[in-house]
């Protein structure tokens, strides 16, 4: 039920029903065991269907047909698809990879173009010595901002660069009013759920992604290239 994730966002008597559909054998494929069964139980919780191993043939304005062949009839569709870095990228010299991110090195140099760092979403880069690459999410595209930055002006006025790293990974992830779930490593080690998770991604939305007030000190501390935002 909807209103059992978000309570009386539609009016609080109404009966609306959620299906989710993914094509993989199971939710969150590249998710490791524990989250998902704590995935798994918030959804089932707030009363959310989920059907696996079928993905949508087709939508049309009263509904959507699966590659099963089962018709689902909805007002309503939200479709995910994953992310990809601007064409844009596809004009710069070197390797990319299957997102169209431009490999650079240490860094942030961007391909066989030197003279460019590429950077957030566009830069395919290593994270530590272990074989770990930046997602394209906030929590590596500030870092890489603030490397990539700092680094285009260093080397514009003979300084030395920073090169970037970024060991600690953690995912954040909002299930409703069930609460969140937070995780550490890139084996996703549970570490908060419910009500904790919840609060600490109000925290993340509404402060820690967010641009410093407009103070000199607080915008220079902010885009130092050591700064870091998860501790």
């Amino acid at each position: 039920m909807l209103r059992t994730i978000y309570p009386y966002s539609l009016g609080e008597n109404s009966r609306i029903r959620v299906v989710l559909l993914e094509q993989a054998p199971k939710i969150g494929p590249d998710l490791a065991p524990a989250p998902l069964s704590v995935i798994e139980a918030a959804l089932k919780e707030c009363g959310v269907e989920i059907m696996t191993g079928t993905a949508v043939k087709a939508i049309d304005a009263d509904g959507v047909t699966t590659t099963s062949g089962k018709r689902i009839e909805t007002n309503t569709v939200v479709w995910t698809a994953g992310a990809r870095a601007k064409p844009l990228a596809a004009q710069i010299p070197g390797q990319h990879d299957q997102y169209g991110r431009i490999h650079v090195d240490s860094y942030l140099h961007a391909g066989q173009a030197t003279d460019i760092f590429a950077t957030g979403d566009v830069a395919h880069a290593a994270t530590d010595d272990l074989g770990n690459v930046a997602v394209m999410s906030c929590q590596h595209a500030l870092s890489l901002g603030r490397v990539a930055g700092h680094n285009a002006a260093a080397e514009l006025i003979g300084l030395p660069l920073h090169p970037y790293r970024q060991p600690k990974y953690v995912t954040c992830l909002d299930l409703g009013s069930w609460g969140a779930l937070y995780t550490e490593g890139w084996d996703r080690q549970v570490r908060l759920t419910g009500k904790e998770g919840k609060d600490l991604k109000r925290e993340i939305n509404t402060k820690w992604i967010y641009p410093p007030a407009a103070d000199r000190q607080a915008v220079f501390a902010v885009a130092n290239p050591d700064y870091v935002i998860v501790p």
